[in-house]
């Protein structure tokens, strides 16, 4: 869900940041660095919150960032300001980099070392695999409803992405499993 909604938002970005946020390409670049800066902070900072809080709440950190970086790029609609857009992508690099490294940490505690190849090839090919089906999305969204209509497709793809983990028993693991 989290690629497909990130690139369905990716698909129209630079137009909307442009025509509607009034962005010069300037600062479509700041705003699309400050993904990358909401990255690096995620990561420097995931040492310490995975010692102060309990594993499954780190994981459910990333689609909670992601769900409300949607929400904020979602209010640009009714203010149209830039540093919204910062904010957004800040949140869009920050939390679902906490997600990345506590999965990656996961998946690799609890497969078994002959499979880590096989089940990464298969989180990568999903993972790639949903990248072109959001952008094609997000261009038939944009095209037939417009540009506004994709920020709601993609807040909603990150809020089912969220009620997903919430819902499941991922949340309440307080350490990593036993290895298989």
């Amino acid at each position: 869900m989290f690629n497909t909604s990130w690139f369905v938002l990716q698909a129209v970005y630079v137009a909307y940041a442009v025509r509607t946020l009034g962005l010069t390409a300037t600062g479509v670049g700041v705003t699309l660095g400050i993904y990358g800066a909401g990255m690096m902070i995620g990561a420097y900072a995931a040492p310490t919150l995975a010692r102060r809080i309990p594993f499954g709440v780190m994981i459910a950190l990333g689609p909670l960032g992601g769900l409300l970086a949607a929400v904020v790029m979602l209010l640009t609609v009714w203010f149209p300001l830039g540093a919204l857009a910062g904010v957004s992508f800040f949140l869009f690099g920050a939390g679902p980099i906490l997600w990345s490294i506590a999965t990656l940490t996961l998946r690799q505690a609890i497969t078994p070392n002959a499979m880590l190849g096989r089940v990464s090839a298969f989180i990568t090919t999903a993972t790639f695999g949903a990248r072109p089906i959001g952008a094609a999305l997000g261009a038939l969204v944009a095209t037939h409803f417009g540009v506004k209509a994709c920020l709601v497709v993609a807040a909603t793809g990150f809020l089912i992405q969220f009620l997903v983990i919430i819902a499941s028993q991922v949340p309440r693991l307080q350490g990593l499993p036993e290895p298989a």
